[in-house]
C-alpha cells in the first residue's frame, strides 16, 4: 500500500498546532547573553580557494540551489524568527517632456579649430597636474574587498580664466582700405613730402583707433642738407620703401668726449680745452659753450689713482740705456704703497702701473716696490728651512727667498699687463766661491731664481728683483737692506756673467750669441779656471756710476816677477751717464793706496787723472808692495773735514798726506 502523500499546510495551520504543543509547559526563561567588549573589528573574510566552497551561516553551500525546505531545528525545537525585509514604496515617474517643437532655423557654425601647430607652448623643466587623479584597484576574488585610494595635486589652473567665446559676428566692421593715392593726399594736406605705405598684417578682429599726427619738424640747414641730403625713393607698385639704411655710427665712450685728442680747433680759455670740428662754415652748430664746461682736474682729483697719474707723468722712453734713464717717478711712486695696506695682487698691479704707460717704467715701478716691502728670509736660509711658497703668501708675511721674489714679481706684472717670466738656474750669490787654480769644473746645478720682462720696444730684460732689494751676509746671518738699481739696468750681457739660465732660450743676449756654455759662465770672463776676477764693491761702484765689468787690471792677482809698470783704469757705466742728473752729484776724487816698497816704506796714496768719464793711473809694479798684500781703489770723501765731492784732481793732490781723509773702497787685487 502506497504512503499518502503528504498534506500540504499552510504557515497559518502549523503555527496553531505548534501553539498546541507548548499548552502546559513553564515559560522558558531565556538565557542571559554574554556581551564581549568592544575591540577592533574583524578583518573581512578572505578569498578562499575553489577547492573547499564557503559554508554561510544558514547551513547550505554556495553554488547549491536554495530549497524550499526550512532549516532544521535547535535542540530546543524552537524556530529561529522569520527575517522580515521592509520594501520601500515606489515612487511615481516623473512626467514626461513635452514634445520638441521643429523649427526651420539652423543652429549657427562653430569657429574653425585652430590646430596644435600653431599653438606656443614655454618650455617648462616640470611638469604640473591641474586634474584630481583617482586610482581604484579591484583584486579578483577578493571577497567583495576593494580599496581606492586618491592622490590629490594642487592645481596652478585655479586662478585662470577662460577666454570669452569667440562670436565672430558680434565684432564691428573693419573700415575700408585706403588707397596709396589717398595716403598721399592726405600727407601733402598736412605739407610732408610724399612717402610710401609700408604693408603690414593685422588680424580682422582688432579695432582700429585714429592717431594723431605729430607736429611738424623746423626745417634743416642749408649747410646740413647739403652735407646729409634727403633721401627721397620713389614708390613703386608694391607701396615699399627701398631696403637702404644709414650707416651705423660706432659707439663711443662718454669719457673720449673732450678728453681725447681729436683732430680739430682747439679752443681754449687759459684753463679748459675745447676741440671743435674742424668745418666751422656759416650754418654749422654754435660751438660748445665753455662756461658751463666741468673742470677735469676737479673730477681727476677725486679718483686717487687717476690724481696720481696727473702728478706723475709717464717719462718719454729716451735714446739712451736704462743706466741713464731717470727713474725717480717710479722709484718713488712704489714707496706710497705699504705692503701692510694692500689687499690683493689684482689691485697692487693696478696702483703701481696706473701713472705710466711705459712698460720699462712699469717694470721699474714693480722692481722698485719689492724692495721697500720684501725683506730676505734669512733665518730660513741659515737653518735650511726654505719651503716653497706662493706669490700670495709672500704679499702676506713679507718674507721671500729668490724663489718668492721672482713669483711676486711676475705675479705683478702679470696683472698689469705686462709679459713676465720666471727663469730658474745657478746664479753666482753669497754662496757662490770662485774656482781655485787645479779645481774641476763642478756639474751644473741651480741654486737662484730672476725675471724675463718684456720691456719698451718689445725687447726682453733680465731684472734680479731678489739681489736688488739687498744683500746678504752669511757670517752674521743679517740681510742688508739696500736698493742696487743695476740689476735692473745692467744689461743682459752683463747680467749673464752671474746668471745661467737651465733654460737655454733664456739668455736674451744683446751680443748676437743665443747661450754660452756652462763652462764658460762658471770659469768667468778671464777664460780660466785658474785666473780670479777683479773684486769690485758693488756699493759704491753703482752710486757713483762704475761699470764693473770694465775695471782693469781684470785679474784679481797681480804678478810682482815683471818689473814693469801696470795701469789701473775704469770708467763709467756708459757715456751718457751724469753725475748730477743720474748720480748724486759731482764725482768724488779716486786715490790708489800701495805700501810704497822703496826706501821710504809704509802706505802711499796716488791720484787718478780723469777726463770725466775714464779714470786713470800708472804704478810701476816695485812700487805696489809685497807679495801677500792688496792694494785698492778708494774715494776721497772727506778731506780734512770737508766734503770732497767735485773736488779737482789738483786739490786732492795737494792735501793728500797733510790732511786727514776718509771714503770707501771701490776695488781690490791681490799681490802675487
Amino acid at each position: 500500500m502506497a504512503a499518502d502523500p503528504p498534506q500540504s499546510q499552510t504557515i497559518h495551520s502549523r503555527i496553531a498546532a505548534l501553539n498546541l504543543g507548548h499548552v502546559g509547559r513553564a515559560p522558558i526563561t531565556p538565557a542571559p547573553i554574554e556581551t564581549e567588549p568592544l575591540s577592533r573589528p574583524l578583518p573581512l573574510p578572505r578569498s578562499q580557494t575553489t577547492s573547499f566552497p564557503a559554508t554561510l551561516n544558514n547551513g547550505y553551500t554556495v553554488g547549491d540551489p536554495i530549497g524550499n525546505e526550512p532549516s532544521a531545528p535547535d535542540h530546543d525545537y524552537i524556530l529561529r524568527p522569520a527575517t522580515i525585509t521592509k520594501i520601500a514604496p515606489k515612487k511615481p515617474p516623473p512626467p514626461a517632456l513635452p514634445p520638441r517643437k521643429h523649427s526651420s532655423r539652423t543652429s549657427p557654425a562653430l569657429p574653425p579649430r585652430r590646430s596644435s601647430a600653431a599653438l606656443q607652448r614655454k618650455d617648462s623643466s616640470e611638469s604640473i597636474s591641474s586634474t584630481l587623479s583617482t586610482l581604484s584597484a579591484m583584486s579578483v576574488g577578493s571577497g567583495g574587498t576593494a580599496r581606492t585610494s586618491c592622490s590629490k595635486t594642487p592645481s596652478t589652473d585655479a586662478g585662470r580664466k577662460l577666454a570669452p567665446v569667440f562670436d565672430q559676428p558680434s565684432l564691428p566692421s573693419l573700415p575700408p582700405e585706403r588707397t596709396v593715392r589717398q595716403v598721399e593726399k592726405r600727407y601733402h594736406h598736412l605739407g610732408r613730402s610724399s612717402i610710401g605705405i609700408l604693408p603690414t598684417k593685422s588680424t580682422p578682429n582688432v579695432t582700429t583707433t585714429n592717431v594723431t599726427s605729430p607736429p611738424i619738424l623746423p626745417s634743416r640747414p642749408p649747410d646740413r642738407a647739403l652735407r646729409t641730403p634727403v633721401r627721397t625713393a620713389a614708390v613703386g607698385a608694391t607701396g615699399k620703401l627701398p631696403s637702404e639704411r644709414p650707416p651705423i655710427v660706432p659707439a663711443r665712450s662718454a669719457l673720449s668726449f673732450g678728453m681725447n685728442k681729436a683732430c680739430g680747433t682747439s679752443v681754449t680759455d687759459g684753463e679748459n680745452v675745447c676741440l671743435l670740428p674742424t668745418n666751422t662754415s656759416t650754418g654749422g652748430p654754435p660751438p660748445l659753450p665753455l662756461s658751463s664746461k666741468p673742470d677735469l682736474s676737479k673730477i681727476l682729483a677725486t679718483k686717487p689713482k687717476v690724481a696720481m697719474s696727473s702728478q706723475l707723468p709717464s717719462q718719454p722712453v729716451p735714446a739712451a740705456c736704462l743706466c741713464c734713464r731717470d727713474f725717480s717717478a717710479p722709484d718713488s711712486h712704489a714707496a706710497k704703497f705699504p705692503r701692510e695696506s694692500v689687499p690683493s695682487i689684482e689691485w697692487l698691479a693696478t696702483q703701481l702701473v696706473a701713472p705710466f704707460a711705459s712698460p720699462t717704467d712699469q717694470a721699474r715701478v714693480i722692481f722698485a716696490w719689492l724692495h721697500h716691502n720684501i725683506a730676505y728670509d734669512v733665518v730660513a736660509l741659515c737653518h735650511n728651512a726654505v719651503q716653497p711658497s706662493t706669490p700670495a703668501n709672500t704679499l702676506a708675511t713679507g718674507l721671500a727667498v729668490c724663489e718668492g721674489y721672482a713669483g711676486l714679481f711676475t705675479a705683478i706684472a702679470s696683472n698689469a699687463g705686462l709679459e713676465s717670466l720666471v727663469v730658474g738656474g745657478h746664479g753666482k750669490g753669497a754662496g757662490f766661491s770662485p774656482l781655485q787654480p787645479g779645481q774641476p769644473i763642478p756639474a751644473e746645478y741651480s741654486t737662484h731664481a730672476w725675471n724675463a720682462v718684456k720691456i719698451d720696444n718689445g725687447e726682453w730684460k733680465l731684472v734680479d728683483s731678489c739681489w736688488g732689494a739687498g744683500s746678504v751676509c752669511l757670517r752674521e746671518q743679517k740681510y742688508n737692506k739696500r736698493f742696487a738699481t743695476r740689476h735692473f739696468t745692467m744689461d743682459n750681457d752683463e747680467f749673464g756673467l752671474r746668471h745661467f739660465p737651465t733654460n737655454r732660450s733664456l739668455f736674451h743676449r744683446v751680443d748676437g750669441r743665443q747661450q754660452i756654455s756652462w763652462e764658460e759662465y762658471i770659469v768667468g770672463p778671464s777664460g780660466s779656471a785658474a785666473v780670479m776676477p777683479v773684486k769690485v764693491y758693488e756699493g759704491v761702484a753703482e752710486k757713483e756710476g762704475v761699470a764693473e765689468t770694465k775695471v782693469l787690471p781684470s785679474d784679481y792677482q797681480i804678478p810682482l816677477s815683471a818689473n814693469s809698470t801696470i795701469r789701473f783704469q775704469f770708467e763709467k757705466v756708459c757715456a751718457h751717464w751724469d753725475p748730477i742728473r743720474n748720480g748724486p752729484g759731482r764725482p768724488y776724487p779716486y786715490i790708489m793706496r800701495i805700501h810704497n816698497a822703496d826706501s821710504r816704506g809704509g802706505e802711499d796714496f796716488r791720484v787718478f787723472d780723469t777726463n770725466g768719464s775714464v779714470w786713470w793711473l800708472d804704478v810701476e809694479t816695485r812700487l805696489l808692495g809685497v807679495r801677500g798684500q792688496t792694494v785698492g781703489i778708494f774715494t776721497v770723501q772727506e778731506l780734512g773735514g770737508e766734503d770732497a765731492r767735485g773736488m779737482s784732481v789738483d786739490e786732492c793732490r795737494r792735501a793728500m798726506g797733510r790732511k786727514g781723509w776718509s771714503g770707501g773702497a771701490l776695488a781690490a787685487w791681490e799681490l802675487v
